[in-house]
């Protein structure tokens, strides 16, 4: 069984929680202490911390902007391709932020619901930003980029001769079927 700390530094824990650099887990990982009990003792004596948006250190990412379409041009299969892998690009960028802020995320959904009789929102939010959630996340990105790969693999030789007989014209199309001519 694990030993309790005889005395908890509550003016420091108190700092260090308004100063909001450092979200409630690590504090309360610092201080030996469990995270919920800094968060009763914040709603009990009214600490208001702000909620952070972003890690100092790390600057803030936008994403590029959206490539400009022509409703009347078409693309080719290569630029859907291309288009597809980028958009897998983001979308695994956006679930490494996630990933790697899960814990910010944790603490503002818990701050967020706070008050909220239901715990039905808490959950769903919470289920959005589990390791399960994210797993399928991945899941579903890598067949998504597998799935763009193969279609947009390069046919084969066979294939490619053909496809280029075809645009030659009927010279040089395959040659069909037999047909029965009567002789008289």
């Amino acid at each position: 069984m694990a030993t309790r700390k005889s005395t908890i530094d509550w003016s420091r824990i108190e700092i260090e929680y308004l100063a909001g650099e450092d979200s409630i887990r690590e504090i309360a990982d610092r201080h030996e202490i469990s995270d919920t009990a800094i968060r009763k003792r914040a709603k009990a004596e009214g600490w208001k911390r702000e909620v952070r948006t972003a890690n100092r250190c790390e600057p803030e990412r936008s994403p590029p902007p959206p490539p400009v379409s022509n409703p009347d041009k078409l693309l080719s299969p290569a630029e859907i391709a291309d288009n597809g892998r980028s958009l897998v690009g983001r979308m695994l960028d956006e679930l490494d932020v996630v990933t790697s802020r899960r814990g910010e995320l944790e603490d503002i959904i818990i701050d967020a619901t706070d008050g909220d009789d239901d715990d039905a929102k808490r959950t769903a939010m919470m289920r959005a930003v589990s390791l399960s959630g994210r797993a399928n996340t991945l899941k579903t990105l890598a067949l998504a980029l597998k799935t763009i790969n193969e279609a947009s693999a390069p046919q084969g030789k066979k294939a490619a001769a053909q496809e280029k007989a075809n645009e030659v014209g009927r010279r040089f199309a395959p040659i069909g079927p037999p047909t029965l001519k009567a002789v008289k």
